[in-house]
């Protein structure tokens, strides 16, 4: 099966992982979303390509709460 995904600028927490989702299409047209870990440029190949593309995002926080 090949899918096909773009990065959002959603990020989740699975499993005490923080873990980027990607929105995308199955090749038969099914939307799919993804739920990214992590992703590995090989070693040989020049990783700041990649990096300069990914949207730098702070890991979600959670809200305080006002005393009223």
């Amino acid at each position: 099966m090949k899918i096909t995904v773009e990065m959002s600028d959603e990020l989740v927490l699975i499993d005490g992982f923080l873990c980027r989702i990607w929105n995308g299409h199955a090749f038969n047209g099914v939307p799919v979303r993804v739920y990214i870990h992590r992703v590995a440029v090989p070693i040989d190949q020049p990783a700041g390509v990649f990096d300069d593309c990914l949207v730098p995002m702070e890991p979600p926080g959670r809200e305080e709460q006002c005393e009223s």
